[in-house]
């Protein structure tokens, strides 16, 4: 299940190493912060905390990634009693690893494929919303800088405030829109046309440009966009932009009844023992419907690490794939933020471009290193699950570990008194 989140931290004086408490840069669901702006698309590495010299990586091969991730799987598998997971991992234009781990549907105990089993990837879904208003942009059909209200036809954003909200607010999440309840269906009956469902939901409630918060609204209008302007449903745009021209053959948003029996099976844990539960259907398919293999996942990420290519497919030019992985918010100037459509961040002093997906009965993360060819997709049993985080740890620190020197500042008298002002609880 799809839901909004708080985060409640404490900051405390300083850590027993005696320096000061880091936050988290991201969480799942990122907070509204009236520190985050606009930024522009191209910064100095190091503003962001990102390693300045490039750092020397292990080869990475098949072998050794079967060695490094077998117990990774095995060991985080049992721990969250997860009973499947699809793998795959992308260098230089090419699958170096794919695999399956554990099965897909406990009763029958088909096993999971990396080629033929379909995960729902929930928010990954974002990714594909913001290809395709990236693509109508990059054939002059859309000016990501213009009044959304130019382009809809379906529904109309309200004027709440003077500055109109754009396709590139979307994208970088911040739309300023309210993230309201709601947009789940109880089947796939009851989902209605997207832009009669956000007809009475365009809730503005800050001004465009001036806070990042994550919002499942703002992608879903940026599908809506993709609707209205191309006069196709969401569903068959991507289908022939997109998946067909990347022979993503078992990509949907609605499974064919000749697959259906490749959809892996929802899982949940009850009483520490998984328990089959319904798919959940949302309103809003641009922003928690897509599903996908790993193996169709690989050529995704293949196209963005490729700048839009991939053998003699082209989904989008140089410059509108280069424009997705810039930078466009964030909530600090030191702080990694928003791409279009993904999430950006400094791992390992690496520049990082990733969106993660929890839906019922699964969890999902692609993460994508440009400026190293490498790209990776691991999706799983059981929602909130963290083994995917676990994977992308792993093989982070394998093969691209932080080189970089850590300086801690000694603390100084003065800190106490000048931290107390931080301490509380925070929503």
């Amino acid at each position: 299940m799809q839901r909004s989140c708080a985060l409640r931290i404490r900051i405390v004086k300083h850590t027993s190493r005696g320096g000061l408490l880091l936050l988290p840069l991201f969480v799942p669901c990122l907070l509204t912060t009236a520190a985050c702006a606009q930024t522009p698309p191209s910064r100095p590495a190091a503003a962001i905390g990102l390693a300045t010299e490039p750092t020397t990586a292990a080869p990475i091969d098949s072998a050794a990634l079967a060695t490094l991730l077998g117990p990774v799987f095995a060991e985080g598998m049992a721990d969250e009693r997860i009973p499947g997971a699809v793998f795959v991992l992308v260098k230089d234009g090419r699958i170096v690893f794919q695999r399956g781990y554990g099965v897909a549907d406990l009763a029958s105990r088909q096993p999971a494929d990396p080629a033929t089993t379909i995960f729902p990837i929930a928010s990954i879904s974002k990714v594909f919303t913001a290809t395709a208003v990236m693509q109508l942009a990059d054939r002059g059909r859309l000016n990501l800088g213009a009044d959304v209200n130019q382009y809809l036809s379906s529904v109309r954003v309200p004027q709440t405030y003077s500055q109109p909200i754009t396709a590139a607010h979307l994208l970088a999440h911040t739309s300023g829109l309210d993230e309201l309840p709601g947009r789940r269906a109880g089947s796939a009956a009851d989902v209605v046309p997207l832009g009669r469902f956000l007809a009475d939901r365009m809730v503005r409630v800050h001004p465009p440009g001036e806070v990042t918060s994550y919002s499942s609204y703002g992608m879903a209008l940026a599908g809506l966009l993709v609707e209205d302007i191309s006069r196709e449903t969401f569903e068959r745009y991507l289908a022939r932009n997109i998946w067909h021209p990347l022979g993503m053959g078992r990509t949907f948003i609605t499974v064919p009844t000749s697959l259906a029996g490749n959809l892996a099976t929802a899982y949940e844990i009850e009483n520490n023992t998984p328990v089959r539960v319904p798919y959940e259907v949302y309103q809003t398919p641009p922003t928690s419907s897509v599903v996908s293999t790993a193996a169709d996942m690989a050529r995704f990420m293949t196209a963005h690490l490729q700048l839009g290519r991939l053998g003699n497919a082209r989904t989008l030019s140089d410059s509108a794939a280069a424009s997705m992985q810039q930078q466009h918010s964030t909530m600090h100037p030191r702080l990694p933020g928003w791409a279009y459509g993904f999430q950006l961040g400094a791992t390992n002093g690496r520049r990082v471009l990733e969106h993660g997906g929890d839906i019922g009965g699964f969890s999902s993360l692609m993460v994508l290193l440009p400026d190293d060819g490498v790209g990776f997709f691991v999706a799983h049993h059981i929602e909130g699950a963290n083994l995917r985080f676990k994977v992308k740890q792993q093989l982070l620190d394998r093969y691209f570990p932080d080189h970089r020197s850590v300086q801690v500042r000694a603390p100084r008298s003065e800190d106490a008194a000048r931290l107390r002002r931080f301490a509380g609880v925070y929503r």
